[in-house]
C-alpha cells in the first residue's frame, strides 16, 4: 500500500516544512508533492531537498482562494502525479493540516476500506438547509465575471468588512426569492465582487448532479485517474467551473461522486471546526483545543498556524511518534 500526499502551499516555508518533515518521518517512502503558489510566498524549491522525495510544482498564475485557480492547481498536480508517480492512494492536504495519529493507521484504513475515495459531499439539491442550498445554487449554476475592485472593501478591517459582506449576501438571497437570473456574489474576505448570470445550459443533470463538499479528500489511484481523464476530455465542464465561485468545494467531488465505476465512502478523514461558517474559513486550532479533536477518530485536523501556536503541533508529534 503506497499512500501519496498532495499538499497545497502559499505561506512562508516554516509552516510547510513543519508538515513535510512530519509526513516524511511518519512515512519515509511516501511520495509527497507540493503545489506552491510562488506569487504569494517566494522560496527556493531546493529548500525541501533535505526532507527527501518531495516534488514541488507551481503555476504560472497566482492561486487565489475562492476562484478556479485553486481547482486548476489541484487538477494539474493530480495529472502530474498520475503520469509520474506510483501510488495506491493520494491524500489532499493544505500546509495548515497536520496528522493526528501514526500514519500506518491511515494506510490500514484505506487498504481495508473497500472504496475508491473518501469525500464528505452531497448533491446540492438534497442539502436540507434552505439558505445553504440556495447559496450552492448561486455558486455553481451561475456564470460570473469579476467587477472592478474599487478598494474600499479590501481596505476595511475584517471586523467591519465581514458584516458588510454577510449583509450583502443576505440581500442576495432575498433577491434570489424574487428572481433567480442575475446576482452579485459578495465574498467575506474583501475579494472583488462577482456579477453572476444563471446559465442556460449546465453540465449537471438528473444523472450527473452537482455535488458540494470540502476540498480535503482521499482518492484511490483509480479515482485520481478518473478525475484526470474527465478533465482532459470535458472542456465544457472545465469552462463551466472556471466561471463559478468557490469551485474547489464542488468541481472535483462532482466528478468522483458521479462516476459509476467508483465506490465513494461518504466521509472525511479530517477534523475541522467552524465556529462561524459564514466567515468562510475554519478555526485556527491551539493547544487548548487538543481535547476536542485528538480522539475524534480522524486522521488529520485543520487548520493550524505555527505563528499562532506551535505547541499544539509539538503535542501531536508526541502522540504520533512518542517522542
Amino acid at each position: 500500500m503506497q499512500v501519496a500526499y498532495l499538499v497545497t502551499s502559499y505561506r512562508s516555508p516554516q509552516q510547510l516544512f513543519r508538515l513535510l518533515r512530519t509526513l516524511r518521518r511518519a512515512q519515509p517512502e511516501a511520495p509527497i508533492v507540493v503545489h506552491h503558489d510562488r506569487f504569494r510566498a517566494t522560496w527556493n524549491a531546493d529548500l525541501v531537498g533535505p526532507i527527501g522525495g518531495v516534488q514541488v510544482l507551481t503555476s504560472e498564475v497566482p492561486v487565489s482562494w475562492g476562484d478556479f485557480s485553486v481547482v486548476n492547481a489541484i487538477w494539474k498536480s493530480l495529472a502530474w502525479m498520475v503520469e509520474n508517480l506510483e501510488f495506491d492512494w493520494v491524500v489532499l492536504l493544505s500546509e495548515q493540516d497536520y496528522p493526528l495519529v501514526p500514519l500506518e493507521e491511515l494506510e490500514q484504513r484505506l487498504s481495508v476500506s473497500g472504496v475508491d475515495a473518501f469525500i464528505e459531499a452531497e448533491p446540492i439539491h438534497l442539502i436540507k438547509d434552505l439558505n445553504a442550498r440556495k447559496d450552492r445554487d448561486l455558486r455553481y449554476n451561475f456564470r460570473y465575471v469579476q467587477l472592478p475592485r474599487f478598494g474600499l472593501m479590501a481596505r476595511l478591517p475584517p471586523a467591519v468588512r465581514r458584516p458588510i459582506a454577510f449583509a450583502g449576501n443576505h440581500l442576495n438571497l432575498a433577491l434570489y426569492k424574487l428572481q433567480s437570473k442575475v446576482i452579485v456574489y459578495v465574498y467575506p474576505d474583501g475579494l472583488p465582487l462577482r456579477l453572476g448570470i444563471r446559465v442556460r445550459h449546465s453540465p449537471f443533470s438528473e444523472t450527473f448532479p452537482c455535488w458540494f463538499g470540502p476540498m480535503q479528500m482521499a482518492l484511490s489511484r483509480s479515482a485520481a485517474e478518473s478525475v484526470t481523464e474527465y478533465v482532459a476530455s470535458h472542456g465544457e465542464y472545465v469552462r463551466h467551473y472556471s466561471r463559478t465561485v468557490i469551485p474547489d468545494e464542488s468541481a472535483t467531488a462532482t466528478i468522483v461522486c458521479n462516476d459509476p465505476t467508483l465506490k465513494v465512502g461518504r466521509g472525511n478523514l479530517h477534523w475541522t471546526r467552524w465556529t462561524d461558517a459564514e466567515l468562510g474559513h475554519p478555526d485556527v486550532l491551539v493547544l487548548d483545543d487538543l481535547a476536542d479533536f485528538v480522539n475524534a477518530d480522524k486522521f488529520f485536523a485543520r487548520k493550524f498556524d505555527v505563528e499562532v501556536d506551535s505547541s499544539v503541533l509539538d503535542a501531536l508529534d508526541q502522540r504520533i511518534f512518542g517522542s
